[in-house]
């Protein structure tokens, strides 16, 4: 079996590889990435080929890539690597609402993915725990709408951003400020900002619009109601989603617990109980990266219906919330040797 992946030398690409190596133990690793290079990881050096290699006449065939690559670079390559016969999972936001191309959450909608399907996108960051916790409500309950504020770490915006905030942070810290008057207003590193980019006419940003249309999507419900909130907060890596949810049927609060808590109709969830939110943090997201982490459940006072709850949502953006999902999705066409990574 040959695996390529592209993007290999950043954050999303470092973990592909650790993950392909519990799934596919024995595969042919083949690295891309913008340049010739080596890439030591673990401290063990890892040849990586320049992407544009893939379009030479001799380019050699595979079975299965993992692209996470600008939006730009996924365009140039993911039909070259569809010539060469790979099955092609895609991590940028190219093929996402293009309606030929599914668009998958492993543990929500992962039947999409069959022998049929060359070609599927991993959805952003945040949609996939988002969708993780939603569809057993769905299921269960029926779906009426969702408002998300989302919390997300400096690590979604790369490699170079990760190093800059965790640099200027160690030397921002250095000297106690209670005021924080060593940073900088616009930047990452001790502060909150909103996730502005791409923002357009409506008002939303660019973030906030993918987890708006990928729900949809993912969920098969186009008109769903959802509004969402993003900034970024200085964290290195775990994103933090609070979600107000109106389902159509009310139900109490014990009953969806034990929905969320129950593996097989909440695949990848782990439901942590009691409104308080205990061990439901970013940081709790890195000791157990392959799942989302679900709680502080609690009814909206809002709403006498009873119909609307209050829940908290936090993953590993690198992992489940990226590199998980598309092993994941990986493991429909070649059956991982890992359990925890099968859909």
């Amino acid at each position: 079996m040959r695996i390529a992946i592209l993007g290999a030398t950043g954050l999303v690409g470092r973990e592909t590889m650790a993950l392909v190596a519990r799934a596919w133990p024995g595969a042919t690793l083949a690295l891309y990435a913008s340049r010739d290079q080596t890439l030591d990881l673990g401290g063990t050096q890892h040849p990586v080929q320049a992407a544009a290699r893939l379009e030479d006449r001799d380019a050699p065939r595979g079975d299965l890539a993992f692209v996470a690559l600008d939006d730009d670079h996924s365009k140039r390559y993911v039909p070259r690597l569809l010539e060469l016969g790979y099955r092609v999972v895609d991590k940028s936001n190219t093929y996402r609402q293009d309606p030929k191309v599914p668009l998958v959450a492993a543990g929500v909608n992962s039947e999409q993915v069959d022998e049929s399907v060359r070609l599927v996108a991993n959805p952003n960051c945040t949609t996939i725990p988002l969708t993780l916790a939603l569809q057993p409500l769905r299921k269960a309950y029926g779906l009426d709408g969702v408002c998300v504020s989302t919390y997300q770490a400096v690590s979604g915006a790369g490699i170079a951003a990760l190093d800059r905030f965790l640099e200027t942070s160690h030397h921002a810290y250095e000297r106690p400020d209670r005021l924080g008057l060593a940073f900088v207003p616009a930047e990452y590193a001790g502060n909150t900002v909103p996730h502005s980019g791409g923002t357009d006419e409506s008002g939303f940003s660019s973030e906030e619009r993918k987890l708006m249309y990928e729900s949809r999507k993912i969920l098969g419900m186009p008109d769903l109601g959802i509004s969402v909130q993003c900034c970024r907060v200085a964290v290195a890596v775990g994103h933090y989603e609070n979600a107000w949810i109106t389902i159509e049927r009310a139900a109490d609060l014990d009953g969806i617990g034990s929905l969320l808590a129950d593996g097989v109709k909440a695949p990848f969830v782990r439901y942590l109980p009691g409104a308080s939110g205990d061990g439901l943090s970013a940081v709790a997201t890195v000791h157990e990266r392959d799942r989302a982490l679900v709680g502080r459940l609690r009814r909206d006072t809002r709403d006498a219906s009873g119909r609307t709850l209050c829940l908290t949502i936090a993953a590993d953006n690198l992992r489940l919330g990226a590199a998980t999902n598309a092993v994941r999705i990986g493991s429909r066409w070649f059956a991982s040797k890992d359990p925890q990574l099968q859909a």
